[in-house]
């Protein structure tokens, strides 16, 4: 989770070599994956699926549901025609809708609808690891809930993992076993979600989660927001040192000279803060 442009989206595109990483490794299964060819990944590819954030442009308007969901299965050659319908009917019916569906045209579709055909087409292949790219947040609340109760159930009954990524903080916490949070292109804290939420230990952090709205009025009456001052520097040319340290109030001379690094504060909570040195 973090602010918009901090590059959550950029990294689950990297991970899946959607974008060409510019360093660093990605390890899948005891495996560097990161400069296999395009004939050495596409064994990963079926193993790696992503669910895309908008629901009207990550469909093709000229190809019917069924295409949709059946081009992977196509890619892959992994069943014969029969077996192909069959998979599509399945799989509409997995995310709630109908086997006549698969007829139809993206653009006949709510965007509900189309974030499910979306999730049908990331499942078609049998994925074990999916990179949800902030899947709800073009939908209206109420369908919202819907499509997180989902990806749920299908997570428990296929054995999915999930890299789900959002700026809705209270929906992270709901979902999420681990979280990590980002900044300007860089993790500065990383816990299990319980501890994070409770024990937030970088400044940023404790700004975020300080932002989530409490329906409880007179819990949220004695609670202070901390509101972060300063320009957000720019990911192109970011500041030496700490790139947070110019919205910090707690920033020191050493944040400015060197960049903190990834330090296990117990129980596997680790922050990138120079208050924890």
């Amino acid at each position: 989770m973090g602010e918009s442009g901090c590059g959550k989206t950029t990294c689950g595109r990297t991970v899946l070599k959607l974008y060409e990483p510019t360093g660093g490794s990605i390890i899948y299964d005891g495996k560097d994956i990161t400069k296999l060819n395009p004939n050495a990944m596409l064994h990963y590819r079926r193993k790696m699926q992503i669910i895309f954030q908008d629901p009207y442009a990550s469909l093709d308007a000229r190809m019917t549901v069924g295409d949709i969901i059946g081009e992977s299965i196509d890619i892959h050659k992994l069943m014969n025609k029969k077996e192909r319908l069959e998979r599509i009917h399945y799989l509409l019916d997995k995310v709630g809708l109908n086997a006549e569906h698969a007829s139809r045209y993206p653009h006949e579709f709510s965007g509900g609808q189309r974030q499910r055909i979306g999730i049908a087409r990331a499942l078609a292949v049998q994925p074990e690891f999916i990179v949800c790219d902030e899947p709800i947040s073009a939908l209206d609340v109420s369908i919202q809930a819907q499509v997180v109760n989902m990806l749920e159930d299908l997570q428990e009954q296929l054995g999915l993992t999930y890299l789900f990524i959002a700026h809705d903080l209270s929906m992270v916490k709901h979902i999420s076993n681990r979280v990590g949070v980002m900044y300007l292109g860089k993790m500065v804290e990383m816990a299990e979600s319980n501890e994070l939420y409770t024990k937030p230990l970088h400044p940023y952090t404790q700004a975020l989660l300080s932002a989530i709205p409490i329906p409880d009025p007179d819990e949220s009456e004695g609670r202070k927001r901390i509101l972060l001052e300063g320009e957000i520097p720019s990911p192109i040319d970011p500041p030496p040192g700490c790139r947070f340290r110019v919205r910090c109030k707690y920033a020191k001379p050493i944040c400015a000279e060197k960049q903190p690094e990834f330090k296990d504060m117990g129980g596997e909570h680790y922050v990138a803060c120079h208050l924890f040195s």
